[in-house]
């Protein structure tokens, strides 16, 4: 697969408008990536699993 730079620039430009989000499904704090990482493999999340950096 190649970078197609138009293609970013157009998506980039999405979610500038805030016409294109990735809806959050759960989030976690880094300490616990091993319990996303389980949550993820059930099958059942909707939405992106988020690890929290503080």
């Amino acid at each position: 697969m190649e970078a197609d730079h138009a293609g970013m620039r157009a998506i980039a430009e999405l979610v500038e408008e805030g016409r294109l989000r990735a809806p959050i499904g759960a989030t976690f704090p880094l300490a616990e990536a091993a319990k996303a990482h389980a949550h993820g493999e059930t099958g059942r999340t909707t939405g992106k699993i988020v690890l929290v950096v503080r």
